[in-house]
């Protein structure tokens, strides 16, 4: 009984038929396919005039090479997803089993019609086993996903404990599983009768259809071949359904999370574009959808709802209203609605040859889709971005929101109020005389820029290294160590100004720039080429931000200066300092700059000390809490987050909490004290413990008695 055709496939002979038992089924499967392409070609071009229909112009399409090598890293070899173990599995089995599936159907398709002559013998035998392995892999993948989202249901997934399971999101998991299994069943039904009736002796290479097939026992040869038929339609028809459904639901991410990754942003992290002319602008910020790029509203459909910016941002995890996910999500439901309303308006205008009336949208961006609330949570510690698999850009857009608030309505909280006029007036949040800036340095010897400008260093002090008592200390030891170390540097005094960060990030961008241009006049005026700051903000805002306006220098953080020191053996660290010691990465040192080595080197250099790591620790470290201007406005809404992250280094046991920022220092200070820790455990700054550990105060006081 010549089941198989008559292409000679039988005990001597390893191979398959294509279309076994389906021959005449060939051009009707051809025609469904057609229709289920023609419906996902329409979903996705109705889905790009939506793209189309709102948005400021943006160029994300330079520099190939790097976009191109982000798609590959991040989209092909999924690097971001495999950052969390169990859903990096789960995805990875289906996105990996489903790839080498298509490319068997491929393979499978090309012998159909040409005949490929390496596709029987060993290939084949092979070709079965890669087939079963990666078709159990999905199947697997599937599995683990249902678990996770309907039986465990973390919150990542949901928001405050109420999960956001959709029936798209079953549909989809349902059709994968549906697939998969069908196509088993397909083989099982098919290796049943060539085992029985064609002989082959090879179906073990096909093991979960063979396995499969055993159940078989029993049934006729002639129901068997009825029974393939219908599955085989059924198999065919789920197929089908998966890509035509596509553009329609979730499954869209198949498409724009890789386009996101191409897209991505080439400018250094969290970087913001700035206003560029305040004269001629007639409104500032987003305020109204349309004043967001189309890459900034594109970004919402790139997001798979997976909640890995929600499960480690600070203002959510506190309790506060800011969830990243939900934001992102709160935005792309504004956008569909509003793109088909601006479509609608459009074909209408079309069908009756005059201009379109745009409508009002129902609900205003700032204050009603985001409410303030969320806008002003935000700490910009940019674990949100750092950690997200589709690489959309939470941060600016709350930035964009919060400069619309603050220059176009000038709404925002009265502390900032203070904060803004204070650096107006004396150029630090604290409204301090700009002239004493300088007076920390006095007793050291420190020259001026204005008294010797022929230093290789700039020490750019900041406003807490100046003026803040926790700062000045630092300085002050951070001063010491170069001057032992021999380092040529210099301040400005009274001439530096705030580096104008808090003013960026709160929303107040004319104030920012208006700061920025005052540091780099100076700086310029000096012929400044590289520059020591102690604060992790003003090092990110001069390093990265400052270039905008021409204040292009080498900039450097001072554990990177001290690690240098230490590693040339500059300085030597002698005196133990006993104890138990943790370190907090600062967001603008760690997640903005990639700061998180030499801290931990510096600290593991020092003699007695045991460093152990927080919970949270390196690009998924938890926020101080002051960053985003959040140093300047009260926390009223939830927990404290410095208290939230003081609790990570008691349970870590540490006797210290080591920082490289003034704002950390003093939110880790505020969060021993709230918990009542100040008797066992204490924060300092790196600069702080090098300058013990080098024991050089006593000797200093030994040698001015001596020459005294």
């Amino acid at each position: 009984m010549a089941l198989n055709g008559g292409h000679g496939f039988g005990p001597g002979y390893e191979g398959r038929e294509v279309f076994w038992n389906a021959h005449s089924y060939e051009a009707v499967l051809f025609f469904f396919t057609a229709i289920a392409l023609v419906i996902f070609a329409y979903g996705i071009y109705r889905r790009w005039r939506m793209w189309k229909a709102l948005g400021l112009p943006e160029n994300r399409t330079d520099k190939a090479g790097e976009r191109i090598k982000s798609l590959l890293v991040n989209g092909l070899l999924q690097a971001r997803t495999f950052r969390e173990s169990y859903a990096g599995i789960f995805h990875g089995l289906i996105f990996f089993g489903f790839i080498i599936l298509i490319f068997g159907a491929a393979i499978d398709a090309t012998q159909f019609h040409f005949g490929l002559p390496f596709f029987h013998g060993s290939f084949y035998l092979w070709f079965s086993l890669v087939m079963e392995i990666f078709g159990l892999a999905v199947l697997a993948g599937v599995i683990l996903a249902v678990i996770r989202r309907y039986v465990w249901k973390p919150d990542l997934l949901g928001y405050r404990g109420k999960p956001d399971n959709r029936p798209d999101d079953a549909i989809v998991l349902l059709l994968i599983a549906l697939i998969i299994v069908t196509g088993f069943i397909i083989e099982a039904l098919r290796l049943h009768v060539n085992v029985n009736v064609d002989g082959f002796t090879w179906e073990h290479w096909s093991f979960a259809g063979y396995l499969l097939s055993k159940t078989l026992a029993g049934v006729d040869i002639g129901t068997t071949m009825t029974l393939h038929k219908i599955m085989w339609w059924g198999h065919a028809a789920l197929a089908l359904a998966f890509i035509a459904y596509i553009p329609y639901s979730r499954l869209l991410h198949i498409i724009t999370t890789p386009a996101n990754h191409y897209l991505l942003s080439l400018e250094p992290t969290g970087t913001l574009k700035p206003i560029e002319d305040f004269e001629n602008a007639e409104s500032f910020g987003v305020g109204r959808l349309e004043e967001f790029t189309w890459k900034q509203i594109f970004d919402s459909d790139a997001c798979t709802r997976c909640g890995r910016c929600q499960d480690g941002c600070p203002a959510y995890l506190s309790g506060k209203p800011l969830s990243p996910k939900k934001m992102i999500q709160d935005i792309k439901e504004h956008w569909e609605d509003r793109a088909a309303k601006i479509l609608a308006a459009k074909a209408l205008a079309k069908k009756s040859g005059g201009e379109p009336e745009i409508p009002e949208p129902d609900k205003m961006l700032v204050g009603e889709v985001i409410d303030l609330h969320e806008l002003w949570a935000c700490t910009n510690c940019m674990y949100c971005m750092e950690n997200c698999p589709a690489l959309i850009e939470h941060v600016p857009k709350i930035v964009g929101m919060r400069q619309y608030k603050v220059l176009m309505e000038a709404d925002f909280s009265p502390e900032l109020q203070l904060t803004y006029r204070n650096m107006e007036n004396n150029s630090n949040p604290w409204g301090i005389g700009a002239h004493l800036r300088g007076e920390w340095a006095k007793e050291l010897g420190i020259k001026t820029l204005a008294e010797n400008p022929d230093v290789e260093y700039l020490f750019y002090v900041g406003c807490a290294g100046s003026l803040d008592d926790q700062g000045k200390k630092v300085s002050t030891a951070f001063a010491k160590i170069l001057q032992a170390a021999g380092v040529s540097f210099g301040i400005l005094g009274e001439e530096e100004g705030c580096c104008g960060d808090s003013a960026m990030r709160g929303g107040n961008e004319y104030l920012y720039q208006t700061q920025a241009q005052m540091n780099i006049e100076v700086m310029n005026g000096y012929g400044v080429k590289k520059i020591i700051c102690t604060c992790p903000h003003g090092y990110n805002a001069l390093k990265k931000d400052y270039p905008h306006f021409g204040g292009n220098y080498e900039v450097y953080h001072h554990t990177e200066i001290i690690a240098k020191l230490i590693a040339e053996g500059k300085i030597t660290l002698k005196k133990p300092l006993e104890g138990v010691t943790t370190y907090h990465d600062s967001c603008f040192l760690g997640r903005y700059n990639g700061i998180y080595d030499q801290p931990r080197n510096i600290l593991k250099s020092v003699p007695g000390t045991r460093l152990v790591e927080m919970r949270s620790n390196h690009r998924k470290s938890f926020c101080c809490g002051a960053g985003g201007a959040r140093m300047w406005m009260e926390e009223d809404i939830g927990e404290r987050i410095n208290d939230m992250r003081t609790d990570q280094a008691i349970e870590a046991g540490a006797a210290t909490i080591a920082v490289g920022c003034p704002f950390c220092l003093t939110m880790m200070a505020d969060g021993i004290k709230d918990r009542g820790k100040e008797e066992s455990m204490k924060s300092m700054d790196i600069a702080e413990i090098v300058w013990r550990s080098m024991d050089l105060e006593k000797a200093t006081t030994a040698e001015e008695a001596k020459e005294e």
